[in-house]
């Protein structure tokens, strides 16, 4: 994650955000004598690029999204296949840019921008992993404490939500769902700053049934975690080093990917 002002920013989408202003500028920069036609080819390519992305990672996720075919739509929980994507992009320059000088800049340009996708994707995931923080205590709804530490030794997820926020509730569904027909990597449902009255509320509200949800009320556990807003999904591999984070409304098929990656790194 990456912070911009009093927000966080996934490193992921950001870097997809930039590789796709980069392509523009210097598609803009390298054809600007072509026209108008020209232009609107980039934009064009810049749609079907991100029309396949999300397309391919649809079809090779499409196990997680079967029971929810609206989700294929949610796109801002993330969740493309990039080289998909910049393929798709690359084959629609070649074909509307054919046999005209603005093909060889328009290339250029994608190619430059995927190397600066490629390049950032790699230095976000392949940085040292985080250690679990150790010493972190919360309270079941019944007031008993429960040490994390406890859960050291095998792959577990900590959801860091609270019920006055809206991602937290779309997403709570899913994550109740799956954390149900997934019990070997256990979910734990950490509510950051809530009482016991207010959480047991909205779960009967809901018609929610969770199992290990967790009160942080003074939110000591959710800082020491970097968790900077909410909802942020964390994946706890069984040595106790954090995996990955996934800041905001997380979808099945990103859910389901990170309980894949904790099961193979624990085998």
């Amino acid at each position: 994650m990456l912070a911009i002002g009093p927000f966080m920013v996934p490193v992921d989408r950001l870097a997809a955000v930039l590789a796709v202003v980069v392509f523009l500028a210097l598609y803009g920069i390298g054809t600007r004598r072509t026209g108008s036609t020209a232009a609107n080819v980039a934009s064009l390519a810049v749609i079907v690029g991100i029309v396949a992305a999300r397309a391919a990672y649809v079809a090779a996720h499409f196990s997680s999204f079967r029971a929810d075919i609206s989700a294929i739509f949610a796109i801002w929980q993330g969740g493309f296949a990039p080289w998909a994507g910049i393929i798709a992009a690359a084959v629609t320059l070649m074909l509307l840019l054919r046999r005209t000088p603005s093909l060889v800049p328009a290339l250029t340009s994608l190619a430059i921008a995927a190397a600066l996708w490629a390049g950032t994707a790699h230095f976000n995931t392949n940085g040292t992993p985080t250690p679990l923080p150790t010493g972190l205590v919360a309270h079941d709804l019944a007031g008993k404490a429960v040490r994390l530490d406890s859960l050291r030794g095998k792959p577990f997820v900590i959801n860091l939500w609270a019920t006055w926020c809206g991602p937290c509730q779309r997403e709570m569904p899913m994550l109740v769902q799956a954390a149900k027909e997934r019990p070997d990597v256990p979910v734990l449902f950490l509510d950051q700053g809530e009482d016991t009255r207010t959480i047991q509320a909205f779960l009967a509200d809901k018609m929610l049934k969770p199992a290990n949800v967790l009160l942080d009320p003074k939110m000591d556990s959710g800082r020491a975690l970097g968790a900077a807003a909410l909802p942020t999904t964390i994946f706890v591999a069984s040595d106790g080093t954090i995996r990955t984070r996934h800041l905001g409304e997380i979808s099945r098929a990103a859910l389901d990917a990170g309980m894949d990656d904790l099961r193979e790194f624990t085998r």
